[in-house]
């Protein structure tokens, strides 16, 4: 390189370091034709199921948003990643979006983006089992005006009710939901949307036993699904209707179907889909007793499961999958499966599936005469199983005291019936004696005594069962405290749950705020960081560049007089400045290396120490050895530190090469809790007391990084020990 091509690159690089803010505020200008582009992108790829492409995109566009302070763009980017994320089932991701996009949309009010969350929050709760809450999501996005609009939309959201109604148990509302939303999407001409509700109506005939008839409905599904070449659809609808094929015991068509959902879901790239074809599938092989293969393709449904995060289906799986281990005789990979299974039910407090899973392991238990652990078990199912059964033994309660009343009342009827035929047998006496008709008299008395014996009977057996109707009344009396103590028991739990939880968010808004403060500092912290950097660049440039160049400039005048009347002079000026220009090109390289942003890992600067060392001492025939803590491989230094930290390395190994006499040199670096320990050790001759201009300014940067440089001689070498902490 020339000395003028040189100093325009020089000239170049502080431009572009001066300028650097600058450069990066005119790209922000002009930001909304490219977020258009990028939106458009995003649709292209959402259309061919291309999702990661898609949300790429997007994501460059909530940049965009974001930087341009576009608070309606910025809600747009997370409402389509909202709703990207519902089509590939990342349920939580599809939460957080939304969780940030609802509180611009109200302050946008912007009803359409709106309706969007509402709607998405009640499939989520819908996902998690939380009827009450899904209903109240769903009816706040009708509530909208969007009963009145009969879009497809508004199907939508029918639809969902549906579902919501189905999983209730409530089918006459589950159907009404499906046929109001077939109908809007017939209206409105969504071929989407009406194979969906097939679907969902087939569901609904598969819980009434009408097996045949679900099947119709799943094949008029497909029909409509094939025909969209919508993956994600027609993946749900060969689950099911696979399913139903297999309770009807056909199992060709049943695993043809199974395997064109694996196929479908694939395609489809939804994670919630996938985990699904394949329990599904498992579920075909266990039925036909091939456990091996069940497990494997359950195992396989775990994974996907797991990588999405969705508790509530692995708390199930996990306990299948130790049937299935269990079946196929791997004890040990079955009780891992029950006791993983507990494990995530019991931290979600789902009573049903702690309940299924202590059930299944009281079984493992008992099958291998482990009788105690089978036990143990079996008393948590029982203690979970009647937390269960609480609700139906409050109405066998309320069952017991209509009983109480009816039979109390019929009782007391049949009394008063007694009494008045005594009273009609009495009259018709005084009847009869007044009549002179003893005969018939004596007729009615002995009536009368009959009639009062059985009276005494009926209210000897009515004290007896009003005895015993007692204690029913005491032991419904009992059972209703026992209820009362329960509910009480249960209303302080969540009194405390409540408490716990507004403790809980008090935290997380202070964490919030406290974050949210120190990524401020922190960012202020890295402006002036960054501002330092530049200052330190410049000063490098103009300290350890600037002179030398003048240098270089003094002499190239000088070696052109002498060039013709002292050749002699000339050339040692002219070696001088291949000298100089070699040691410019040195610490411009230096500077260049230490502001890259890739070489911020200690092993880049342990490559550049090496590379250096390997060219300064090889020549000299001076062995060579670096030890490296590899704890160290990851550890990230700032551009001060890795650039001091080479420098003073190149200055201990130069003075090694030009005065230590030295066959070996060794250099290790340590981590020593928080402080980098550097050790370069010769085997060479001390040469006098450390306190020449590269010593000292080997123990200037050593201080400038907080640390410490120390020379230590003795009688088989010396050694440079260096001590720099780490932030």
């Amino acid at each position: 390189m020339n000395l003028t091509a040189f100093i325009v690159l020089l000239f170049h690089l502080l431009i572009f370091i001066s300028d650097g803010r600058a450069l990066g505020q005119a790209t922000s200008t002009g930001s909304r034709p490219l977020f258009e582009s990028l939106i458009l992108s995003s649709e292209d790829y959402t259309k061919r199921s291309e999702y990661d492409s898609a949300s790429s995109k997007l994501r460059e566009a909530l940049q965009l948003a974001l930087h341009a302070n576009a608070k309606r763009r910025v809600v747009l980017c997370y409402d389509k990643l909202a709703e990207i994320s519902q089509l590939v089932g990342k349920i939580n991701e599809m939460n957080r979006f939304d969780s940030l996009a609802l509180p611009m949309v109200k302050q946008l009010r912007d009803t359409a983006f709106l309706i969007n969350v509402y709607n998405r929050q009640g499939i989520r709760f819908i996902e998690t089992g939380k009827h009450k809450e899904a209903e109240n999501y769903l009816g706040l996005a009708l509530a909208l005006g969007l009963e009145n609009e009969g879009s497809v939309k508004t199907a939508e959201v029918y639809s969902n009710l549906g579902s919501m109604y189905l999983g209730k148990g409530e089918k006459d509302k589950a159907l009404e939901h499906f046929l109001r939303a077939l109908r809007l999407y017939e209206n409105n001409s969504s071929e989407k949307g009406m194979g969906e509700t097939y679907s969902n109506i087939s569901s609904l005939y598969y819980l009434l036993g009408k097996i045949d008839e679900a099947i119709r409905y799943q094949l008029k599904s497909i029909e409509v699904r094939r025909k969209l070449d919508d993956k994600r659809g027609l993946a749900n609808t060969n689950i099911n209707i696979g399913q139903l094929y297999l309770i009807k015991g056909d199992f060709l068509l049943s695993l043809g179907h199974l395997q064109e959902a694996v196929k479908c879901a694939e395609q489809s790239r939804n994670g919630r889909m996938i985990g699904a074809a394949f329990s599904a599938l498992s579920a075909y092989y266990s039925r036909t007793k091939n456990f091996q293969e069940a497990l494997r393709w359950q195992t396989k449904g775990i994974t996907v499961f797991e990588e999405i995060d969705d508790k509530q289906m692995l708390s199930r799986m996990y306990v299948s999958a130790g049937n299935l281990a269990n079946a196929d005789g791997d004890s040990a990979e079955a009780i891992g499966y029950y006791q993983k299974g507990l494990r995530l039910a019991t931290s979600m407090d789902n009573k049903e599936n702690i309940a299924n899973a202590y059930d299944k392991i009281s079984s493992f238990y008992s099958a291998r005469r482990h009788f105690e652990h089978a036990y143990f078990n079996h008393k948590k199912y029982v203690a979970y199983r009647d937390s269960i059964l609480e609700k139906s033994n409050l109405a066998k309660i309320t069952e017991i005291r209509t009983l109480y009343e009816t039979e109390k009342k019929d009782s007391e009827i049949t009394r008063l019936n007694t009494l008045q035929q005594l009273k009609q047998l009495q009259i018709e006496k005084q009847r009869a004696e007044i009549a002179g008709n003893l005969l018939e008299a004596q007729r009615k008395q002995a009536e009368i005594e009959l009639l009062s014996a059985e009276k005494q009977l009926q209210d000897e057996e009515l004290e007896k069962q009003s005895l015993i109707n007692k204690n029913k009344a005491q032991q419904l009396a009992i059972a209703q405290k026992e209820s009362q103590l329960t509910d009480n028991q249960l209303e302080n739990q969540k009194g405390i749950r409540n408490l716990l939880l507004a403790l809980f968010a008090f935290f997380l808004l202070a964490g919030f705020t406290w974050f949210n403060r120190f990524k401020l500092q922190k960012k202020i912290q890295q402006q002036a960081d960054l501002l330092a950097i530049r200052n330190s660049i410049s000063k490098n440039l103009h300290d350890e560049i600037g002179s030398t160049l003048t240098s270089i400039n003094i002499l190239s005048n000088v070696s052109q007089k002498a060039l013709y009347s002292n050749p002699q002079q000339a050339q040692e000026m002219l070696g001088k400045i291949v000298g100089q220009s070699k040691t410019v090109q040195e610490k411009m390289s230096d500077i260049v290396w230490a502001i890259r942003p890739e070489n911020e890992k200690m092993e880049s600067l342990v490559t550049r120490i090496r590379e250096y060392a390997a060219q300064t001492l090889e020549a000299l025939d001076i062995d060579i050895e670096i030890s490296f803590d590899q704890e160290l491989n990851d550890q990230d230094l700032p551009l001060q530190t890795r650039k001091e930290l080479l420098l003073i390395c190149k200055e201990a190994i130069s003075n090694i090469a030009k005065h230590a006499n030295a066959s070996k040199v060794a250099i290790s670096i340590n981590k020593n809790r928080h402080t980098l320990e550097m050790k370069i050790n010769d085997n060479g001759q001390w040469k006098g007391e450390g306190t020449g201009t590269g010593t000292k300014s080997m123990m200037d940067r050593a201080m400038q990084l907080g640390g410490s440089l120390s020379i230590i001689p003795g009688d088989f070498g010396t050694q440079v020990a260096i001590q720099i902490p780490l932030i």
